[in-house]
């Protein structure tokens, strides 16, 4: 009885936010054509700044994306931190943090608002202003682990500690949760989609190709509960193949959206956001068009698009008067395909926008706009909201104690996903995420078609935590003026790198036991504590060393993890190179994991390789390691770790001339 009483209240609220939601739905005013003004498709360039003399603050922009009182100006989309040692050798150079700067502060209303359950409105447009502490990097990529921890601490207090008291104190904490949850991997997946139209190359002013990858391969893993665990060595692999599987997903949805237009009787067209290609496309109704002889039934289609036939729709067939949306007057060519806006053909047609859909969502054509219907899309993620929302927040149905419950569930959506629906929120998210930046970079579209586009896609800001994108797209700008002055000489980005470094040379060659010791302590502590080692003169030399033979180490690690002969997968002459700097440098490595690693590479790679040269490099550098004394001793050891060996500078040579 009690918890029938507790529970009307949150169904009262549910009903409250729906029928709020539902007034919401105003008609807009119809729109004319206009011609599409004419820019550059190249839009987005890194900016390199100098942060001291060993590190490079990397920037990038879109160009004249961002109008303010007309004035078409640059916006600063995100900043990498490139840490180069001092030198022109790529081997020993590591992105170590990422900052989106269009990402903004929260308030402290935002954050209440966030653990009132089945509140899902958007408040406000966001941080109006920026302080010095909006520069907190979105992802420390030098310690990937640190989330991962934080996660499984949140969830632990979740189940054991919130969940056991009563409803109130469970369902806002929940939705509390699940607002945060969405809002960080909203701004991940945004940075991931800036990174993927960054251009790349070996030049010092932008990010080189397997750089890029790594950065997109940990904002990637990152989503996932344990993919801070992952290998450093796999990461620029795992980014890599997420480009070429979002591509396949593109090509196919692309593919499908057009056969159900033709199948239809529908207009398909591919829409190009702030300088994408592929990824959106919209639907037209001709309205002096018929519906095509298809013999069999549609419905099938219709489900797949998410949308409800055109064709029995009395607004769209009735006259012009009776449809108070946009109509617009585009010209097709000698071949029938529809021209641009503006441009003059063999024949006029009278076309309404019915939906624009993503084609990168994972398994069908997502749609993001639905133009009949401003609510369509917005019930759809309150619904699912909702459902989660009463189950574990309400009720609290337990993973643990009510298995079953999710277990059918999830069968239930695998099932209505098989048919065509879009089921997957966190994917759903993730398309939204690059949509609604996009749509607020991009210039090039019908400003009328756009402004409703924009308007639709508001409603779908359904986390109180979220901001408008045109604010955060001003106090971007803001942003970058803050981090470039804590970038100069005694500033707040001096200090963080060193920290950084200090850190990173103590924790080289620790073991697993070590590494969980002390990501427990930093945990335990609130991250107030950090292995790092002493300030010293020799640091940066060391670090390069490290640094230098990570690299070596990685190379010569995924050519025998490959099980065929190195020299036929990859260049000799610099998987030579590779193993005789190890053997140079392996001398003054007192790392025993290190040590033993390396001994490990060296003897796969020998095994597999049919080169006699290479095998006779492999099995000097198996002796210099076996015989050499990892205790360093006086001016020897100085010399080691103020200098670069020359071998090194050799082996750098080779491979900056291949």
């Amino acid at each position: 009885m009690l918890k029938r009483v507790a529970f009307r209240p949150w169904v009262l609220s549910i009903f409250i936010t729906l029928g709020a939601c539902w007034a919401a739905d105003i008609p807009h005013q119809g729109l004319q054509t206009a011609p599409l003004p004419e820019t550059n498709r190249q839009l987005y360039y890194w900016q390199p700044s100098s942060v001291g003399d060993t590190a490079q603050l990397l920037t990038l922009f879109c160009r004249s994306c961002l109008t303010s009182d007309g004035n078409q100006l640059d916006v600063p989309l995100l900043a990498v931190l490139r840490d180069t040692l001092g030198d022109n050798h790529s081997d020993n150079d590591r992105v170590t943090y990422v900052w989106l700067l269009t990402y903004s502060r929260l308030n402290i209303g935002q954050k209440a608002l966030s653990a009132v359950p089945f509140f899902y409105w958007r408040v406000g447009q966001g941080a109006a202003s920026v302080s010095p502490r909006d520069t907190k990097p979105l992802f420390d990529l030098t310690q990937p682990q640190h989330p991962v921890m934080s996660e499984l601490g949140r969830d632990l207090l979740q189940w054991t500690l919130l969940d056991p008291m009563t409803t109130p104190v469970r369902a806002s904490s929940r939705a509390y949760r699940t607002n945060e949850l969405d809002h960080e991997r909203l701004h991940l997946e945004e940075a991931v989609s800036y990174l993927r139209e960054a251009p790349v190359s070996g030049d010092a002013s932008e990010l080189t190709d397997t750089q890029r990858n790594t950065v997109m391969a940990r904002l990637e893993l990152r989503k996932r509960l344990l993919g801070g665990l992952v290998a450093e060595r796999h990461a620029a692999a795992v980014g890599e193949e997420s480009g070429f599987e979002q591509e396949r997903i593109r090509s196919r949805n692309w593919e499908l959206l057009r056969q159900c237009a033709e199948k239809t009787g529908l207009i398909f067209e591919p829409i190009d956001l702030a300088g994408t290609a592929g990824q959106y496309a919209i639907l037209w109704f001709p309205r002096n068009g018929s519906l095509p002889s298809a013999g069999t039934s549609l419905s099938p289609v219709w489900k797949l698009l998410n949308i409800k036939d055109p064709w029995s729709d009395s607004r769209l067939k009735a006259p012009a008067s009776a449809w108070n949306g946009p109509v617009y007057v585009r010209a097709l060519d000698a071949n029938g395909s529809l021209l641009p806006i503006g441009q003059s053909g063999v024949q006029e047609v009278r076309l309404v926008p019915l939906s624009v859909y993503g084609l990168n969502y994972p398994s069908v054509p997502l749609l993001l706009v639905d133009f009949r219907s401003k609510l369509h899309v917005r019930w759809h993620e309150m619904t699912q909201r909702s459902i989660n929302e009463i189950t574990a927040g309400v009720i609290g149905i337990s993973h643990f104690t009510n298995w079953y419950y999710y277990v059918a569930a999830d069968l239930y959506d695998f099932v209505i996903a098989r048919r065509g629906a879009a089921m997957n929120q966190a994917a759903r998210l993730d398309s939204y995420s690059q949509f609604r930046v996009k749509l607020a970079l991009d210039h090039e579209i019908d400003p009328r078609l756009r402004q409703d586009m924009q308007s639709r896609v508001n409603s779908l800001a359904i986390n109180p935590l979220e901001a408008a994108p045109r604010r955060e797209m001003e106090a971007a700008r803001a942003r970058y003026a803050q981090l470039q002055l804590q970038a100069q000489e005694g500033g707040a980005l001096i200090s963080r790198l060193d920290k950084q470094r200090r850190a990173e040379l103590a924790a080289f060659g620790d073991t697993k036991a070590a590494q969980v010791t002390h990501e427990l302590l930093h945990y335990a502590t609130f991250g107030l504590y950090t292995e790092r080692v002493k300030d010293g003169p020799s640091n940066l030399a060391m670090l390069d060393r490290d640094r230098t033979v990570q690299y070596h180490l990685n190379l010569l690690d995924s050519l025998a993890e490959a099980d065929t002969q190195p020299e036929i997968a990859y260049d000799g002459a610099r998987i030579r190179a590779s193993v005789v700097a190890l053997s140079s440098l392996m001398p003054s490595i007192t790392s025993r994991e290190v040590r033993v690693q390396v001994q490990a590479v060296l003897l796969r790679l020998k095994s597999l390789s049919q080169d006699q040269a290479l095998q006779s490099d492999c099995t000097q550098a198996l002796a210099s390691l076996e015989h050499s004394r990892p205790a360093l001793h006086g001016a020897q050891a100085a010399g080691i770790l103020t200098s670069a060996h020359p071998v090194v500078e050799a082996a750098r040579s080779l491979e900056l001339a291949k």
